[in-house]
């Protein structure tokens, strides 16, 4: 009974944690939406790994099983609903991989006057 309880409370600990993941007031409500999908993405892969987990795992190990599987099924549904370019901005992220070179973009102010 206690493996339950703390199995339980550490997944409503995992749910409050996800829910607050998503309140900066600066982004636009595709990025909302992006991250609340996301989050459902995590939880709905926690909950089919945990069953999954429960139901291979043998009959003495089902709390780890499920334990385990419900960790796995939130790593890969958090990893699988992840894009690169959600809402469409044309911007995917920094250049550190040099794909674009490694020149930065000249600001205005960067170029010498010669008036």
């Amino acid at each position: 009974m206690t493996r339950f309880l703390i199995l339980a409370a550490t997944a409503s600990a995992a749910a409050v944690l996800a829910g607050c993941a998503t309140t900066d007031r600066y982004a636009s409500a595709c990025e909302r939406d992006y991250a609340e999908n996301r989050n459902r993405a995590m939880a709905a892969g926690a909950v089919l790994g945990g069953a999954i987990g429960a139901a291979v795992a043998g009959d003495d190990d089902r709390e780890k099983g499920a334990a385990i599987g419900a960790a796995a099924g939130a790593l890969l549904g958090h990893q699988l609903s992840a894009e690169d370019d959600p809402c469409g901005y044309g911007f995917g992220g920094y250049n550190t991989d040099g794909r674009y070179g490694y020149q930065r973009v000249p600001r205005y102010g960067d170029y010498p006057r010669y008036w």
